[in-house]
């Protein structure tokens, strides 16, 4: 049992109701009236009309508020309370690691031997005290190939935790809270007993949950000195460690993820750095930092109904691909993994031609490293989209769940699946064009058929 108490990153003693929050809020847009009674609401624990149903996660509203009141954070504690009383849908199993028929599970149907061998050496090697491990991450696990046989991986030990969830990030955005707090109590002590002093995390998001959350909300504290991968790669190419070789010259556009967010936005500037010292020209889509809409992840998290929540998530990101089409840029630039997997999944659903790279990608072309670009990307998306429609299939029969179990067993995380016929039947028609073209229309056609209910 945890000692620790958990806090409310909210603060309510500086909340005024003014509603700007949800008013500004690129998502909601709430006439100011309706905002301001959706935050008193929040408040009090009453029924919310709109934000706990309708939010994105994107972290905006702590931006817009001018108290400083973390209103974001508000949201989270009623989701969480909400966990509590209705449990997770049946279609999150998707994406919990200790539960059987997640994604990490069954993508090693489809892994190639080289990711599985990356894979299997990253989860099984355990940091000495002298070591910097890289935490690799759960979404780079879904595409190792962008980071895999870089050169960037002799300056660190990447380590491959699924069952740190990445520090518990992506279940703090659907308001997983207590769930959260015992992730960071796991966390801490694998951090202890390995002895490490510093840890680089590929992920902002991850950066942030270790050093800002787990801390002064779930009150964990680390004694570690946590590095930011993206801010190392940019020290690191202008100090001339890493040598660019090739300059891009090409036009991109940006997706600020959710949480490059916080801390007021801290993590916009360096990965537009990074694109400019790799010789791209960055041309802004409409709504970029502050603004930035969500990939669609966050509209999982808003789940009114299991069925729906794939097809808000999609429709949720066609809206970014729409406005990075409006800037006439080559390619669509991420700087986290999270996005890219979801992203490539929206691509090919709605047939887009704009390109998508991970900021890694664009710094090992500029290293003047290979990619088998844009294959890798295109199979591993109808991966992804075929054992997320069998995962679809699946929920039908299960229930609600709570997360009981925080650890996996990772023996488990790098085996071959026999069976799963169904999931292989899937994804085999999928390697036709006219199979994949028909399943695109067929997914927006109950994508509108839902969303008109």
């Amino acid at each position: 049992m945890n000692k620790t108490r958990r806090m409310s990153g909210f603060k309510e003693n500086l909340c005024n109701l003014c509603g700007e929050c949800f008013h500004l809020c690129p998502v909601l847009q709430l006439p100011i009236e309706e905002a301001k009674k959706e935050i008193k609401n929040l408040i009090e624990g009453e029924e919310s009309q709109y934000v706990l149903s309708n939010c994105n996660t994107c972290l905006s509203c702590n931006l817009y508020c001018p108290q400083n009141a973390n209103p974001y954070q508000l949201i989270l504690e009623r989701w969480n309370d909400l966990y509590k009383k209705r449990a997770a849908p049946p279609l999150y199993r998707f994406v919990c690691p200790t539960k059987q028929s997640n994604i990490w599970q069954l993508l090693n149907i489809f892994l190639s031997n080289q990711e599985r061998r990356w894979i299997y050496n990253w989860m099984h090697y355990i940091p000495e005290a002298d070591d910097t491990p890289l935490l690799i991450g759960n979404y780079t696990h879904l595409f190792p190939f962008i980071i895999g046989e870089s050169k960037l991986l002799d300056n660190f030990k990447p380590i491959d935790r699924i069952d740190q969830w990445e520090g518990g990030a992506y279940l703090y955005q659907g308001g997983y809270l207590d769930v959260v707090q015992r992730i960071a109590h796991r966390t801490k002590k694998d951090f202890d007993n390995w002895g490490v002093k510093n840890v680089v995390a590929c992920l902002d998001a991850v950066e942030y949950i270790f050093k800002e959350v787990h801390p002064k909300e779930m009150g964990v504290n680390h004694t570690q000195n946590f590095i930011n991968f993206n801010q190392w790669l940019l020290d690191n190419i202008d100090s001339g460690e890493i040598k660019l070789k090739n300059q891009i010259n090409m036009t991109v556009t940006v997706h600020d993820n959710c949480y490059s967010k916080a801390l007021g936005g801290a993590y916009w500037e360096v990965s537009r750095e990074i694109l400019k010292r790799c010789g791209c020209q960055i041309s802004e889509m409409k709504h970029n930092r502050k603004d930035s809409l969500c990939c669609g992840f966050g509209a999982g998290a808003s789940w009114t109904k299991n069925i729906s929540i794939i097809f808000d998530i999609i429709s949720e990101g066609m809206k970014k691909f729409k406005e990075a089409e409006e800037t006439n840029a080559k390619a669509l630039i991420s700087y986290c993994g999270g996005c890219i997997y979801l992203l490539w999944a929206t691509r090919e659903l709605i047939r887009s031609k704009i390109d998508i790279f991970h900021v890694i990608e664009i710094v090992r072309m500029a290293m003047g490293e290979k990619l088998n670009y844009p294959e890798d990307h295109i199979t591993r998306a109808w991966d992804i989209i075929a054992i997320m429609t069998y995962s679809l299939i699946l929920s039908f029969f299960n229930k609600n769940f709570y997360i009981d179990e925080i650890t996996y067993n990772k023996d488990l995380s790098t085996f071959t699946p026999k069976k799963y016929r169904l999931l292989k039947i899937i994804r085999y028609t999928m390697d036709f064009p006219l199979i994949k073209s028909l399943f695109a229309k067929g997914f927006h056609l109950l994508r509108k058929i839902l969303k008109s209910k």
